[in-house]
């Protein structure tokens, strides 16, 4: 196991492990390591402090596979991007005829370059592992997608031969290209066999096959329900009346327009000597100006049947619904004697039914409510008003929902932020983040928030610009736990945690 510290300079952040060699600068594996002419694989430098010899290798910018999938499941896409960037940075070190042995594939090692969407390797000259694939293996069988059945069969076999002393990354490309093929090649005779099947059921232009008849049925099903179940807004119930009013309107223009027209044809004709051309002439006009006519005063008496509908129908759904309401109407009965005295007074529950037959609209608006007391509750005064009007205090325990939230201080940045999960991650790379910050300020994946036991802990993600809790920056993948109260600043935006 790797015991690396990190650290961060003015730009840099920095992931140290110590140099076990006596004469580093004479080992050919480092030099190698320390040109930096690899691009695969992490950038080192070598630092003398107090005696040892320490290698320095650049971190920034760049988080670890762990990081990357701990909440996230991969697929069978990713999984092979990865294996298939392993192999290159195994083959580009074997080109400079480097041990390929010393690669540490641990997800905790193996890190990701946001910006270049490429996997960075971890060269150490005195890495020394019995099981190098181990950790790797187990952390694929932990977040792959359990759901494709392909991917797990894949990963099954390549953990099984990651046991064998003769294994190499191109084995599990070999596995996973193997997998990829036999699907395609099981879809070509999919689509051919249905390709066939569908022939003998076109037996003309105009015949569907089986499953085109089934999709029709549901695609007119669908349009059905979705035309039955939508929505009409206000507006466009406004834009509607508005149209139809435009529409009367210029029905009535016409009609005027018409009955005009035909008056001054029976003028001219009335008037004037006219050839038989002339009269002709007059009796097309008029023969149009009838039909212009007709379509007028049909659009005018449709109209007005719209708007007396619109009335009956919301004036017969006011009354429904006043009927409604009155389930639990209670009518007050005076009994009097001859002489017209009230001898006693009761309360008589009348349903819809009842309500309907012997009760008026305007005798129900002028009787006044009791102050006080809702409708459905005059049959009940026998209840105590304590009973009625205090309830038992129920115990509040604000431990078992504590909001954790961090509160924006800056006046230019409002969003506050809610820890509605965890782990919570807080970036600007959508799609990578649970909660976006879209600041230059911020990288990519800048922290990480995480819940153990009661307590919640801060994670920095390697971000450029730091992390800091009350005015401290916080080293590169150092975790520390918060408390209500904290000041906690990403990059230059300032929240406080309660």
């Amino acid at each position: 196991m790797l015991e690396a510290k990190f650290f961060r300079d003015y730009k840099h952040s920095y992931m140290i492990l110590p140099c076990k060699s006596r004469q580093p600068e004479k080992s050919y594996q480092c030099r190698q390591l320390t040109s930096n002419k690899i691009e695969e694989i992490l950038r080192c430098s070598m630092r003398h402090v107090n005696g040892m010899t320490y290698f320095y290798y650049d971190i920034s910018s760049r988080t670890t596979m762990e990081s990357l999938y701990r909440d996230r499941q991969m697929s069978y896409r990713q999984i092979c991007e990865l294996f298939e960037q392993l192999y290159q940075m195994y083959c580009r070190v074997g080109d400079y005829f480097m041990d390929e042995t010393r690669l540490v594939f641990s997800p905790s090692y193996i890190f990701y370059d946001l910006s270049r969407k490429k996997y960075i390797g971890l060269y150490y000259p005195d890495y020394e592992e019995e099981r190098p694939y181990e950790a790797l293996m187990d952390y694929l069988l932990e977040h792959m997608d359990n759901e494709d059945e392909r991917l797990a069969d894949c990963i099954y076999q390549i953990y099984e031969r990651t046991e064998d002393s003769g294994f190499s990354l191109w084995d599990a490309l070999q596995i996973l290209g193997e997998a990829k093929a036999q699907e395609e090649k099981t879809e070509k005779e999919t689509k051919g066999s249905c390709g066939e099947r569908g022939d003998m059921f076109l037996l003309s232009g105009n015949v569907l096959s089986e499953n085109e008849k089934t999709e029709q049925v549901y695609t007119q099903a669908d349009r059905q329900d979705s035309q039955e179940n939508t929505f009409v807004p206000r507006e466009k119930k406004e834009d509607k009346a508005v149209s139809v009013k435009k529409k009367s309107t210029f029905s009535a223009f016409v009609a005027v327009f018409s009955v005009l027209g035909i008056a001054g044809i029976v003028y001219i004709y009335g008037s004037y000597e006219l050839s038989d051309e002339e009269v002709m002439t007059l009796l097309g006009c008029g023969a149009l100006l009838g039909v212009c006519l007709i379509a007028g005063l049909t659009g005018i008496l449709k109209g007005g049947a719209r708007s007396g509908k619109k009335r009956t129908a919301a004036g017969s759904e006011t009354e429904e619904m006043f009927l409604d309401g009155m389930d639990d109407f209670c009518l007050s009965v005076q009994d009097t004697d001859s002489s017209g005295h009230i001898r006693n007074s009761r309360l008589v529950s009348a349903g819809p039914a009842q309500c309907r037959e012997t009760v008026s609209l305007e005798h129900v608006l002028s009787r006044e409510r009791e102050p006080g007391m809702p409708v459905s509750a005059r049959g009940r005064k026998d209840m105590s008003e304590e009973e009625e009007v205090y309830g038992n205090t129920v115990f509040y325990d604000s431990a078992k929902i504590a909001e954790h939230k961090l509160y924006a201080l800056d006046k230019k940045n409002k969003k506050h932020i809610e820890l509605t999960k965890f782990p919570f991650t807080v970036g600007k790379m959508a799609g990578c983040v649970d909660c976006v910050l879209p600041d230059d300020s911020i990288s990519r994946i800048h922290a990480r928030f995480e819940k153990v036991g009661d307590v919640i802990q801060l994670t920095d993600m390697n971000s450029t610009n730091g992390t800091y809790r009350n005015g401290l920056r916080m080293q590169p993948q150092e975790t520390v736990e918060i408390e209500p109260g904290d000041e906690i600043r990403f990059g230059k935006l300032n929240y406080c945690y309660r």
